[in-house]
């Protein structure tokens, strides 16, 4: 069976696969995200040795790679020119891939992938246009238009989590302030934990570490509680803000904030049907991410146009 070698390149972990053309996930490898350059091109290197050492059988040798990836991606495809939680700026990597293991390499931001994996393949497959947004790390939105992920004039478009919720309000994992990222991006979430409530004890925050802290009534239920009130509303006026601005006919919710908050999500299509204008929200559908993390590598699979028809 003819598969593509596909990578989602994330800022809390990366996993590379072989992607098949029946939609199968194969030979996967995962590895923590490490913050220097060298350490994580060397972690790459040796999970993409491990996935392609276990080709064969049923699965024939990779034609291509496509890498799903966190950040804006230049126009032409080839490198990250930025990547808040990667440390890729700048760096070819479709030309590094290409290079050290003699495939054809595509790049493709991650949340476009994951778009493009769910229009394939999810639960609202081929609602177009589809609005996915994923709260992981960071925040992820990919927008498929006509059958294709919407990339803007300098491939530049999706960012959401870049834009300011509260001017001058807490600053970003970029460095800049008042993002919604800094109020609903999982490792933000977390990061204020850490400062306002303290240490935990193991030394890692995690959104289901202060949710249990809210629910638990101790002395620092208070502090928790705020934190994720912030969280929500943030959360609920940037999917409101998405639906206006892009009218979807479906709406895709994922990432590991919401799998460790399923109440967001509900709380997020209530705001959206009570804040937006009637011709916005009748008709639309909201549903959970089916492929996850594998929709990231679907997408990424489908940038190829090695297995599906583009």
């Amino acid at each position: 069976m003819r598969t593509v070698l596909a990578a989602d390149l994330g800022g809390t972990k990366c996993r590379f696969a072989l992607v098949s053309a029946d939609f199968g996930v194969h030979c996967v490898e995962r590895v923590a995200t490490v913050r220097d350059r060298e350490p994580f091109l060397q972690q790459m290197a040796a999970a993409i040795g491990r996935v392609l050492a276990r080709a064969g059988g049923e699965l024939d040798a990779p034609t291509a790679a496509g890498l799903g990836t966190a950040g804006v991606i230049t126009p032409d495809g080839g490198a990250i020119t930025y990547a808040p939680n990667l440390p890729l700026d700048g760096f070819p990597l479709a030309r590094f891939v290409r290079e050290r293991f003699s495939l054809p390499a595509a790049l493709l931001n991650d949340g476009r992938a994951s778009a493009w994996g769910e229009f394939l393949r999810g639960h609202a497959a081929g609602k177009d246009p589809l609005l996915c947004l994923f709260f992981g790390t960071g925040i992820g939105i990919g927008l498929m238009v006509d059958g294709r992920p919407y990339a803007g004039g300098n491939n530049a478009a999706g960012e959401i989590g870049h834009t300011v919720f509260r001017p001058d309000g807490l600053v970003c994992p970029c460095g800049r302030a008042g993002h919604f990222e800094a109020y609903c991006g999982g490792r933000a979430i977390a990061d204020r934990a850490r400062a306002e409530i303290g240490p935990q004890a193991d030394g890692h925050w995690s959104v289901q570490d202060v949710l249990a802290v809210a629910d638990g009534g101790g002395p620092d239920a208070g502090r928790a509680r705020a934190i994720l009130a912030d969280a929500e509303l943030a959360a609920c006026v940037l999917v409101g803000n998405a639906c206006t601005l892009y009218n979807p006919r479906a709406v895709v919710l994922g990432g590991g904030v919401l799998t460790a908050w399923p109440g967001l999500a509900d709380s997020i299509e209530r705001h959206v049907r009570q804040q937006t204008a009637n011709v916005i929200h009748d008709g639309l559908t909201f549903v959970p991410s089916l492929g996850g993390s594998d929709a990231i590598l679907w997408g990424a699979a489908a940038a190829t146009g090695e297995l599906w028809p583009r």
